[in-house]
């Protein structure tokens, strides 16, 4: 899965959005119906996410080990951290 920003705008304002996908044409039948997109960008690379500051920030919050493996392996299982 590939991390993509995509630019648009809805009639009365222009805005982005992080989307998790994997591919444009994916991102674009996500955000159909939201407005007309302007541009949609690959950050693949410039978001890396760790899964280890994931634990430690879901720790922080209070989240017990079980949530914390559901939502990081959810995470990996995607692509979207590692």
């Amino acid at each position: 899965m590939k991390k993509y920003m995509v630019y648009m705008d809805d009639g009365r304002n222009c805005f982005k959005a992080a989307i998790p996908a994997n591919s444009e044409k994916e991102v674009r039948e996500y955000v159909e119906g939201n407005g007309e997109v302007i541009s949609i960008k690959d950050v693949t690379e410039d978001y890396p996410i760790s899964l280890d500051k994931i634990r430690q920030a879901l720790r922080d919050a209070k989240f017990g080990p079980d949530e914390i493996e559901f939502i990081t392996r959810c995470l990996d299982f995607n692509a979207i951290a590692r």
